[in-house]
């Protein structure tokens, strides 16, 4: 999960699955600085460049019954059969996701709602569907080895021992998932509803990422067209926008230290300006620890482009916003509110797709620890 949870703080919006890439330094466990220092400069330079963006997911109709589905941002195209939907969008999100495809043989919108004991499994007379993610491999692992940390959907109980497979010019990793939904009714036997995944692990031409395509569910009769798509799979560079700063330090830091009347005595409001993938690997610092911590926690699905730049906003002093619900501060009572010592939290930097962020408060200390030893992009 993207983002963390202290006893003392509530994360407002939290993601399946993030970004996390690289570590740095260790800090020290804790900062408390209590006054207001000099307020940085803007990002002047940063935010005079020319932009240069990545083309969208493009689905081109090779007049054969196929087409070609490309994304730059991830680095890979390959060929599906002409009547497949295809969406950069997972079901129920407008923007499209990085480097993602999402492709089915039916209208997701208009397939069979599922029995209530087989959860979100459909019967595989249904269609089949193959999904296309870019997830993250900090520790370089090989593909092996990565397989074992994969999961996918809420009903994954098994990885099965796959084998290494010929794929896209290279060496691949070919598994198996299991799935199994199990209900009990009040009167009558268990339902147990299973299907599997198959599940390909493509290296992506930077080694801390990987492609990872799944196939939903392997029982379809219309798998063999799967396999097919797959076969045609190449890989490629994967691609980031070069884009202005479009929101400056100064923009940021005013939404904290000044008020109707004026200057927020006692207020303090930094910002730093890092990559995605920097900026998450601190939120999902583990809570009391430092922002920097040496190894990633999971291993995520990239949902943004890790190179996107962003501002890590850390703000503290009186009358914060409070979080909505959660524990009370560590040492309060229940039902006694707490007051909101400092906040965290990531916002874009270069435009206003401010989904898949997140934000902690913390009723504890007096500064988040470690945040003062991250490194800022803009000088």
């Amino acid at each position: 999960m993207r983002r963390w949870l202290l006893p003392f703080c509530l994360t407002l919006s939290a993601v399946a699955c993030g970004d996390l890439q690289s570590g740095q330094a260790g800090a020290p466990p804790s900062a408390t600085p209590t006054s207001a220092s000099a307020p940085a400069a803007d990002c002047v330079a940063l935010g005079a460049i020319s932009p240069i963006p990545v083309p969208p997911l493009a689905v081109v109709d090779l007049g054969d019954g196929t087409k070609r589905v490309t994304s730059a941002e991830a680095g890979y195209s390959l060929v599906v059969p002409g009547t497949w939907l295809v969406s950069g969008a997972i079901a129920g999100t407008v923007n499209p996701w990085f480097g993602q495809a999402h492709m089915s043989s039916y209208d997701p919108r208009a397939a069979p709602t599922p029995r209530p004991e087989a959860g979100t499994i459909l019967p595989p007379e249904v269609g089949v569907r193959l999904d296309i993610e870019m997830w993250a491999n900090p520790l370089r692992e090989p593909l092996d080895i990565y397989a074992q940390r994969v999961h996918i959907g809420p009903d994954q109980i098994a990885v099965l021992p796959g084998a290494f497979v010929r794929l896209a010019g290279g060496q691949a990793y070919r598994m198996t998932i299991q799935d199994e939904r199990r209900f009990q009714p009040s009167l009558g036997p268990l339902v147990a509803t299973r299907q599997t995944r198959a599940v390909w692990l493509v290296p992506s031409p930077r080694a801390d990422r990987v492609l990872v395509l799944y196939a939903t569910p392997a029982e379809s009769a219309l798998f063999p067209a799967v396999e097919r798509a797959v076969s045609t799979l190449q890989v490629a560079a994967p691609r980031s926008a070069v884009l202005p700063v479009v929101h400056q330090r100064s923009e940021i830091l005013q939404r904290w230290l000044v008020g109707k009347s004026g200057p927020i005595a006692g207020r303090r409001a930094e910002a730093k300006l890092m990559t995605y993938a920097e900026a998450s690997l601190a939120m999902d610092a583990r809570p009391g620890a430092s922002l920097n911590p040496p190894l990633p926690m999971g291993i995520p699905r990239i949902d943004r482009d890790p190179d996107e730049l962003f501002w890590l906003v850390a703000v503290s002093g009186p009358d914060l916003p409070a979080s909505r619900g959660g524990p009370p501060g560590r040492g309060v009572a229940v039902g006694t509110p707490a007051p909101t010592a400092w906040i965290l939290y990531d916002t874009p930097a270069t435009n206003d797709r401010g989904e898949r962020t997140g934000q902690g408060f913390s009723t504890a200390g007096t500064w988040p620890p470690g945040f003062d030893t991250l490194p800022d992009r803009c000088h």
